[in-house]
């Protein structure tokens, strides 16, 4: 959101910047006011939005969002739910770092206000209006696609809730949770994770658009790291390609799909942001052998991190084993902090799963 010539232009839903910002503070780069920070983000998610020009500043939906704790789908676009309810999320585990406990407590409640979107007969977040009632018939693809569910469907809406992904997969039910979410990149696969056209809506996993970028990140928080670490790669080998010719497609978005790339060959992911008061890496299938990342000594940082993945190759995607600065790993994640002070992440690479490896959950906050 920004003015653009004479008019303030609502370019994207909620406020996503709010999250960025968290991410920076939790994540150690604390150069700036986190006071005035946290003011302008409470203001943002507590305040309604208003004309500007020809535009809008602020969430267009907030006021239907906080009346009945969910955007009925008569009054706005339903898919906010889940967007508003992420910011909020990120702003209360600010709100705990800046050691805000009434802050944290009614924005931690907001964070959850995601599951007022979901069907449980159905384990999607389907269109619901004011009165409380499901829009009938439903189809996951067809439903409100691209208008309701911004810039994709219910299908893929549903799995944004980055913020507590161990709670979506009780709410659909774990097994659903997996067979969906992996039909998805089967069915995705053959055409390069690419929708044709750009129809990005009509289809289940579509690497050039945001509503899918954490999509293979899921399986890690469900006990099937091995699918985290198969269509990672699958989206590296299928999407970007290896060649000159393959490039990728879509919306570069500042940047995102540039950064995306970048974190699935170095084998990290941040499925919330890092916004976490605690913020964590979580594995994934590094491509090189050896990634240096320099840390530089900034912002109370250590000189280097180094991620040695042994065997590493196209073929050999899949992690064995695990050694975080010389001791033994079996969880998929470890502490950011881990990483930020330097130290190195030391991976057995193979060409067949290891079931038993990374089977480990993470409490939320």
């Amino acid at each position: 959101k920004g003015p653009a010539g004479m008019e303030y232009i609502p370019v994207m839903v909620a406020e996503h910047e709010i999250p960025q910002m968290v991410s920076a503070y939790q994540m150690g780069i604390r150069d700036f006011d986190a006071e005035k920070a946290f003011q302008a983000m409470k203001k943002m998610q507590t305040t309604p939005a208003t004309q500007v020009a020809g535009g809008f500043a602020g969430n267009r939906d907030l006021v239907a969002y906080m009346k009945y704790k969910y955007v009925p789908s008569d009054l706005g676009r339903y898919s906010n739910t889940l967007e508003y309810s992420y910011d909020d999320w990120t702003l209360a585990q600010f709100a705990k770092s800046l050691s805000k406990s009434e802050d944290y407590v009614i924005f931690s409640e907001r964070g959850q206000w995601w599951k007022n979107a979901f069907n449980p007969k159905t384990g999607f977040a389907e269109m619901k209006d004011s009165k409380g009632k499901f829009v009938e018939p439903f189809d996951p693809f067809q439903t409100g696609r691209n208008h309701h569910y911004v810039e994709g469907n219910a299908w893929q809406l549903s799995y944004f809730v980055p913020q507590d992904v161990p709670e979506l997969a009780k709410v659909m039910g774990k097994d659903t949770f997996v067979e969906r979410l992996n039909w998805g990149f089967k069915a995705s696969e053959p055409w390069r994770y690419n929708a044709p056209n750009d129809q990005y809506w009509d289809y289940p996993v579509v690497q050039g658009n945001q509503q899918s970028m954490h999509f293979a990140f899921l399986f890690n928080w469900v006990d099937r790291p091995w699918l985290t670490q198969r269509w990672s790669r699958s989206i590296i080998e299928k999407y970007y390609g290896y060649g000159l010719a393959n490039a990728y497609l879509g919306d570069e978005d500042q940047g995102q799909m540039s950064a995306w790339l970048i974190m699935a060959s170095i084998g990290l992911f941040q499925t919330d942001g890092g916004c976490s008061a605690d913020p964590v890496y979580e594995i994934a299938s590094p491509l090189y052998e050896k990634i240096v990342i320099d840390l530089g000594k900034r912002y109370n940082r250590g000189q280097q991190f180094t991620i040695e993945a042994r065997n590493a190759s196209r073929k050999n995607m899949y992690v064995q084993s695990a050694l975080l600065n010389g001791k033994k790993l079996d969880s998929f994640y470890f502490p950011a902090s881990e990483l930020l002070k330097g130290g190195s992440l030391i991976l057995e690479m193979g060409d067949k799963p290891n079931t038993n490896w990374g089977i480990a959950s993470k409490e939320t906050n």
